[in-house]
């Protein structure tokens, strides 16, 4: 997908999901800004066209409360909603918790936090912007 066919997702569905899973949590913490990048190691290197074997959909950085997505994983509306949805519930998530969580042991598909995003993902169709 081009970036402003992103960006246009982005607009109409981020404002609803932060209602629903941000809005009136406890602490009330600002939502998390939205930061477009090709890949996540083009962020991290900042060298356009640096790739690597591995990439993420997006990425949730608690120390900034930014929200990464990476276009080059975006195909379809159904990539960006889920991406948002999973982010977001990460910003509502302890850092702390999440990193203890590694640290003994957990994986991507046994980590209490990424299995409670992943189940919010699957709601990804209510947010599906009517054509």
């Amino acid at each position: 997908m081009k970036q402003e066919e992103i960006t246009k997702i982005v607009n109409k569905v981020y404002p609803l999901i932060i209602q629903d899973i941000l809005i009136g949590k406890e602490g009330g913490a600002a939502y998390p800004e939205i930061e477009f990048h090709y890949n996540i190691y083009e962020r991290l290197s900042g060298e356009k066209g640096m790739t690597g074997e591995v990439c993420a959909h997006a990425e949730y950085d608690w120390s900034e409360n930014k929200i990464y997505l990476y276009t080059s994983r975006m195909f379809k509306e159904e990539d960006i909603i889920r991406s948002l949805i999973h982010e977001c519930v990460h910003s509502t998530q302890s850092k702390m918790t999440f990193d203890t969580y590694y640290e003994l042991g957990e994986t991507y598909e046994t980590h209490p936090y990424e299995i409670d995003a992943r189940k919010a993902e699957e709601n990804w169709k209510i947010y599906k912007i009517k054509k």
